[in-house]
Parts: C-alpha cells; structure tokens; sequence
C-alpha cells in the first residue's frame, strides 16, 4: 500500500455493524492523534447525540456532532448529523469547515458516505485524504472511495471477514475504489500512522 505522508483528513463510513467497529478504531487512537476524522454512519437524527456521547467516552479528542460552518481542528472527530448530509467548503481565512445540506446525489442514504466523500475531494487536495468504507448494506461510499483513490488519495475497505455486512465495501472494492483491503486491527494500524504527528 502506498504512503500518504500529507494526511489532512480522514473519513470513515460505515452502515449495518458499525457503530462497534468505530468505537474500537475511536478507542484505539493514541492522545497525540493530530487529523480530524469525518464519520458518517448511517443514522436517524434522534440517535446520533448518544453515539457522540459514547464515541467522546472513547477518547481524550474532542468528539463533535456536525454543526454547519463548524471549523475542524486537529484531532477532533466529527460524527454526521442523522437526517443531513456532511459535507465541506473553505471558510474565509481558508481553512476547511463543514456544510450540511439537505442536497445531494443521494436521497436513500442521508446522511451520505458518497457526499462525504466525492465533497472532500472538491476540497483537500486529494493525496491528504484517507477514506475508509466499513460494514454496511448497499453501495453508499463507492462512488466516493473511486474518486479518491482515482485522484490520488488511499481508500480502503474492511474485509469481508470482519464486516457483519460486506455490502459497502464489497461495491467499493467491485468498483476499484480499494487500495487495500484490510481488517479492523489493520485499518486501525493505518490510521495511527497517518493520523499522528
């Protein structure tokens, strides 16, 4: 696999069997984790507050619920708002910030990996992005793992051994959205390593 040595952000999508998944990868971060994280997982608005909460038990890093127009600094980890899309644009002093919207591409999923995705890729250069497609139903996230790893970026897909669903990133990897095809304690392997300063 190759080595993304300007890591400026990473996202994580995840559906059916991922909650568990993102909490061991959150717990597992040491305290000088410097990158913030974007998760969408696939959630109704009502549920979302609680698993911020469960993630922030994981974690000295500041765990957020997606606010639009939310400034992200180093280390903190972003959890979608259930019911929007997440999504990212360059706020006035050029640094990125999130926007929510109720558009997109997509309307079965919201909020939606593919958005997360194909929107960072608008704007971080696409070598600084590391997108990772967990267990999930569907094919939410494959669209957005080609792009990036098309431009430049690493995506990379849980196995399917370890998925309780290997939808998500079944699709991904049929796509060639996957530069590699890891299990969880190697996903949280290469998170460390472009996560930490």
């Amino acid at each position: 696999m190759k080595a993304l040595t300007n890591a400026k952000i990473i996202l994580i999508g995840a559906s059916t069997g991922g909650p568990g998944i993102i909490e061991k990868l959150i717990t597992a971060l040491p305290r000088n984790f410097s990158v913030p994280v974007c998760i969408v997982q696939h959630f109704p608005s009502e549920l979302t507050p609680s698993f911020v909460a469960r993630l922030q038990t994981c974690t000295s890093n500041r765990v957020v619920e997606s606010v639009d127009g939310l400034i992200l600094e180093a280390g903190m980890m972003v959890v979608a708002k259930g019911g929007v899309h997440l999504g990212f644009s360059v706020g006035d002093d050029r640094r990125p910030i999130i926007r929510q919207s109720m558009n997109g591409i997509r309307h079965d999923f919201i909020p939606s990996v593919d958005v997360m995705m194909l929107s960072a890729a608008e704007v971080y250069e696409p070598n600084s992005i590391l997108s990772i497609l967990l267990t999930g139903i569907g094919d939410d996230g494959a669209d957005g793992m080609v792009q990036i790893k098309t431009l430049g970026g690493l995506s990379v897909c849980q196995d399917e051994k370890s998925c309780a669903v290997f939808g998500m990133p079944g699709r991904a990897i049929e796509r060639g959205g996957a530069n590699a095809v890891l299990s969880v304690d190697e996903i949280i392997e290469t998170i460390i390593r472009f996560g930490t300063r």
